[in-house]
């Protein structure tokens, strides 16, 4: 972020008097000076778990103000490459670990539905969590199958593909965003397929698995709107298990 010398230095010439020309010079390079700096806690701001309606609040504008105003900024400091962490997954429960991939994907998602202004967590929101999440399997699968973050995300922009379920306020991935009821019932899905194989680890596969578990899913309509048919994931996805010992199926919903 700027310094805060840098905007004391130009707060001084505007209120330094003598010379009008200079002084609207410096407010004009105040006003950019402040806009970055508003853009940058904006990011700052949803990368906390802050929704748009807070933010325009915090500035005195509407949420669909404060959207329009930030959302192209934030998505491309959003967009960035996140230095991939390293170490043990997190654990959930008694059973299931998060693989440091799936933990990352779920967080990823977070971002990817406020940037999008969506007041849901979805299952499309969790496909683009996956696809940034730096797994190097997934990033094999969907590099076969060319799927493409961006196009993914300009579907989403541009059409949707969103899970329909009405809102409700638990969320599983301890979002600020309230998961989607049908988000919420493939993560839990996710989990408990991992939970019998006795002690594994959720990896972004297994949430891939889910995710395309249901045709009515937005994750799955997003991938069938990107000329993807998601029984084509899910065939890869198998051929893939076939190759790893223990089981692999979802229990049913």
């Amino acid at each position: 972020m700027l310094q805060s010398t840098e905007i004391d230095v130009l707060v001084g010439r505007v209120l330094a008097g003598g010379d009008p020309e200079a002084q609207l010079q410096a407010l004009h390079q105040l006003r950019a000076a402040l806009d970055e700096v508003e853009r940058r806690l904006a990011c700052d701001a949803i990368r906390a778990g802050l929704s748009w309606r807070r933010i325009g609040s915090a500035l005195g504008i509407s949420k669909q103000a404060a959207h329009r105003r930030h959302r192209d900024g934030v998505a491309r400091a959003l967009a960035a490459p996140e230095p991939v962490a390293t170490g043990g997954g997190e654990r959930v429960g008694a059973a299931v670990r998060l693989s440091v991939p799936a933990r990352r994907a779920i967080r990823l998602a977070r971002q990817e539905a406020a940037v999008l202004g969506s007041a849901e967590l979805g299952t499309e929101h969790l496909l683009l969590g996956v696809l940034r999440c730096g797994d190097n399997s997934a990033e094999r699968l969907f590099q076969r199958l060319d799927i493409k973050l961006e196009a993914a995300r300009r579907t989403l922009c541009v059409r949707g593909g969103r899970d329909g379920s009405a809102r409700t306020d638990a969320a599983p991935v301890g979002s600020t965003v309230a998961a989607s009821p049908l988000a919420r019932r493939l993560v839990e899905r996710a989990l408990a397929g991992v939970a019998a194989r006795r002690g594994g680890e959720l990896t972004a596969l297994d949430l891939l698995r889910a995710l395309v578990s249901i045709e009515s899913s937005g994750a799955a309509r997003t991938l069938a709107m990107l000329g993807v048919a998601p029984e084509r994931v899910r065939a890869e996805l198998q051929a893939l298990d076939q190759r790893q010992p223990g089981p692999r199926s979802l229990p049913r919903l």
